[in-house]
């Protein structure tokens, strides 16, 4: 009886706090993550980004929702619009800052209760400033995922360069566009390796605007214009198949007398890194919107945001390679996403459940 009444008390006395802490706190089943993406849900690039992030969603037990932008900016805000007066409200939002739309996009996200992170694409240095000041953005806004464009920049031109044997001959850069920061440090990654080598100079750098049709035409153009153009750099995979249309049609060998590099993990390009069509590639940023769930997982457990932004997402991608079958085979639900490190530098998100029970985790 004392035992029973003493039962009682505790309750009494605790339980009502216990219950009302558990209504202020997340849960995990119950979380909802609404990720903006702006390409199409079909586009190569962005289809990877959705396919991991929803093995992730699934793996960590998370409601994820996606919305796509189509590669338009004012679509891509009535979408985010139209979905926040839809309601329930989501919990948290991934916003992926391109074309320098996001600051616009974070104006609409009106709910005081949901929590708003960036990845892929960051805002600039101005707008998170400005942002710092507002008590309501200062709690709202968290550090999100995004990779070093820079330095893959960097190394896949430094690649490219080596697959052409270090022989002496200029480079035509096709970047993707000028407002984008990944396409802007990419750009400024690739220019830098090639600035800093005497056997090399830029030809000419164009904006594709990561379409096919646009860098065919560009290269098409600019092969007749620079008969010394040996190396071609483009910012993504759909360019550089542009860029190998183009090649066709000329006297020109792929592989011989011309050589393509570019960046992404299409199932069409890693054919052509095969076939030796392309003879660099890097890519593994797509991971970024699924790594940005991890920390949501962490989050809600009660573990501190991790402030860390940049990571080496980017890995160059030889053939044959474990790395290589991976990525080809694209079966993500294959990984342990509870193993994955998200602070570990440089992470490894290619962890997969039979490498964890073994003991072998992928470098």
């Amino acid at each position: 009886m004392r035992v029973i009444w003493a039962l009682c008390v505790y309750y009494l006395l605790f339980g009502t706090a216990i219950a009302a802490e558990g209504e202020n706190t997340p849960h995990q089943a119950d979380s909802r993550v609404l990720f903006v993406n702006p390409g199409f849900a079909q586009e190569s690039f962005w289809h990877d980004v959705d396919l991991y992030a929803q093995a992730a969603a699934d793996s960590l037990g998370l409601q994820l929702e996606i919305i796509h932008g189509e590669r338009d900016r004012l679509l891509t805000r009535q979408k985010l619009i139209e979905r926040m007066q839809r309601g329930p409200y989501p919990d948290f939002v991934i916003l992926v800052n391109e074309k320098g739309i996001g600051l616009t996009l974070l104006e609409t996200i009106t709910s005081p209760s949901t929590k708003v992170t960036f990845a892929l694409n960051d805002l600039s240095s101005r707008d998170k400033r400005a942002l710092s000041q507002s008590l309501e953005w200062s709690q709202r806004l968290l550090p999100g995922v995004f990779p070093d464009n820079y330095q893959i920049g960097y190394l896949s031109a430094q690649e490219l360069f080596t697959k052409g044997d270090e022989q002496p001959g200029d480079f035509l850069i096709i970047s993707g566009d000028k407002s984008t920061p990944a396409s802007i440090n990419r750009e400024a990654g690739a220019t830098s390796f090639v600035m800093q080598n005497d056997n090399t100079t830029v030809a000419q750098r164009v904006y594709g605007d990561w379409l096919e049709t646009i860098a065919y035409e560009q290269t098409k153009v600019l092969l007749k214009r620079h008969d010394n153009i040996r190396y071609i750099w483009t910012a993504n995979d759909h360019m550089a198949f542009g860029a190998i249309a183009a090649i066709r049609e000329t006297k020109s060998k792929i592989g011989d007398d011309i050589f393509v590099g570019t960046i992404n993990t299409s199932k069409q390009v890693l054919e052509a890194l095969a076939q030796g069509e392309v003879a660099s590639l890097a890519g593994g940023h797509f991971t970024a919107v699924g790594l940005s769930l991890l920390k949501i997982h962490h989050y809600l457990h009660g573990q501190p945001w991790p402030q860390r932004t940049k990571y080496n997402l980017f890995r160059p991608i030889p053939y044959p390679s474990k790395l290589f079958d991976i990525l080809q085979s694209k079966d993500w639900q294959r990984l342990d996403f509870h193993s994955i490190d998200i602070r570990a530098n440089p992470i490894k998100p290619f962890t997969t459940k039979d490498e964890v029970s073994s003991g072998e985790v992928m470098k």
